[in-house]
């Protein structure tokens, strides 16, 4: 309750500030009129997310060591209540916690989540053009998204996810709108490609790149770090780790769908897909315990693209937020204290 307020205060000073009028009855109408049934469900689809996300984990650390998927579940559930409270320095507590449990490399778990944010990267991606094409906006929102959609049909038939939303050249309104969608579409395409390419270069060639490394303990930690790609020398693991990937963000998208609903939206199943990615990719920049980055890129979608007044889309980035962070940080906490472990042990495991 103390960081939602803080959330609140935040935002509201940030739009005093501004010289922006703030409608308080519309804020506060907003984020008390939910409809706690389809919260319920999203929530449920969250949980269901991390337990495709540790199939492919289980799939992906295969070949270092066997491990049953129950404890798989619960370091993925804390890790990732890691990065809420901690931010991203907090990715690295679930590879560590899963090499201390499991006596596994901790340089090649780090790997297999580098491999992890790489195919959730190339979901985003797809879900991004998908909803492009796809989506009905306000006849105001769509004559400024209408070159964002014709992009996205050369980005089908072409089969370059990004290229010609990367490209395209819009209008000067148009384009101060989306400049920052263009260069996180930048970041993410050059992003993935390189890893990639890393990913197979590295592993086919660890023999030889450690050969040229003069210090044993350095040659040591990057064929620990092949090890964690060692999926790549089997096209079914591949196989198998691009359908849990295709099933976590088909979960993610009906979790925010969900989510939507239960404040009051009516939006079709793309809308949401169109506002999840926006948010998902503010969520980049985590500011311990708040978030910030999450906020800012679902009120940017719900303001630009749907036209929701800003008072309306602030309060309720707030609840997705709460209804996103807080049961997994609940179910984290209470494996936590069950099992005699703190905040404290995470911040440490974080600091090492």
């Amino acid at each position: 309750m103390f960081l939602l307020s803080l959330a609140v205060a935040a935002a509201i000073v940030a739009y005093r500030l501004s010289g922006w009028d703030f409608d308080w009855s519309l804020f506060f109408s907003s984020l008390w009129n939910v409809h706690p049934g389809w919260l319920v469900a999203s929530i449920i689809a969250t949980y269901a997310t991390y337990v495709t996300r540790a199939f492919r984990w289980q799939i992906l650390l295969n070949p270092l060591k066997p491990i049953p998927i129950g404890p798989l579940i619960i370091a993925t559930v804390v890790g990732f209540s890691a990065i809420f409270v901690l931010g991203r320095p907090g990715e690295l507590v679930r590879p560590l916690w899963i090499a201390r449990r499991e006596h596994t490399s901790l340089t090649a778990s780090v790997a297999t989540i580098i491999v992890e944010r790489f195919f959730d990267s190339v979901m985003l991606i797809l879900l991004f053009g998908w909803s492009l094409l796809f989506v009905h906006l306000p006849a105001a929102a769509d004559a400024t998204l209408r070159l964002m959609k014709d992009a996205a049909w050369v980005m089908l038939i072409g089969s370059l996810f990004g290229w010609s939303l990367l490209f395209v050249h819009l209008p000067a309104a148009a384009d101060a709108t989306l400049r920052l969608m263009k260069d996180a579409a930048w970041v993410m395409l050059i992003g993935s490609i390189g890893a990639i390419v890393f990913m197979f270069f590295f592993r086919s060639n660890i023999d030889r790149i450690v050969g040229f490394i003069r210090f044993d303990r350095i040659g040591r930690l990057l064929r620990s770090f092949s090890q964690g790609l060692s999926f790549l020398q089997r096209g079914s693991s591949l196989g198998w780790i691009l359908f849990h990937s295709f099933l976590t963000w088909v979960l993610i998208t009906l979790q925010f769908w969900t989510m939507m609903l239960g404040m009051n939206f009516r939006f079709s199943l793309e809308a949401a897909t169109l506002v999840m990615v926006g948010a998902a990719l503010g969520s980049i920049a985590q500011v311990p315990g708040i978030g910030g980055g999450f906020q800012a890129g679902y009120v940017f979608c719900m303001t630009t693209f749907f036209q929701v007044p800003a008072e309306q889309a602030i309060a309720t980035s707030l609840v997705a937020w709460v209804a996103s962070y807080v049961p997994t940080v609940a179910m984290a906490g209470y494996y936590m204290i069950s099992h005699g472990l703190s905040l404290k042990d995470l911040r440490t495991a974080t600091a090492e």
